[in-house]
């Protein structure tokens, strides 16, 4: 028998637990909504009834093929790369967590990158001439 199908309003505050309980998340307010980021990058964020996740490549892929995900589009037009909107009406909660984890190591992967681009570079000597 396949797992039963949780309900959103109870779902939504267990995802909620979930991201927040991972390495390094924090959550903040963006635009009316719950964002959760590592460090400066934000890798997940709830609208009314879907989480929103930034997901690799192959699993962006898999998930809009199956049907568990399709691309988020930022002011109905404007997509986002790697981005997914993920119903959660019908997703069955393993599922979901799988999605959570792949966005949570996208979010670590960009925040490591974001933190090796600000790092401050070797500063040049510079030879004073005498004039």
């Amino acid at each position: 028998m396949s797992e039963a199908v949780p309900q959103v309003e109870n779902l939504i505050p267990q995802l909620r637990a979930r991201l927040s309980a991972m390495d390094g998340v924090a959550a903040r307010r963006m635009f009316g909504a719950d964002a959760y980021f590592v460090g400066d990058a934000m890798f997940a964020f709830f609208s009314a009834q879907a989480v929103v996740l930034r997901l690799p490549g192959s699993v962006f892929t898999e998930a809009a093929a199956t049907g568990r995900a399709r691309p988020f589009l930022s002011m109905g037009a404007a997509h986002l790369n790697g981005w997914a909107e993920v119903p959660l009406v019908g997703q069955q909660e393993a599922d979901l967590e799988d999605l959570l984890r792949a966005a949570h190591s996208t979010g670590l992967r960009a925040a490591r990158t974001a933190a090796r681009r600000r790092r401050p570079t070797r500063a040049r000597r510079t030879r004073r001439t005498a004039g």
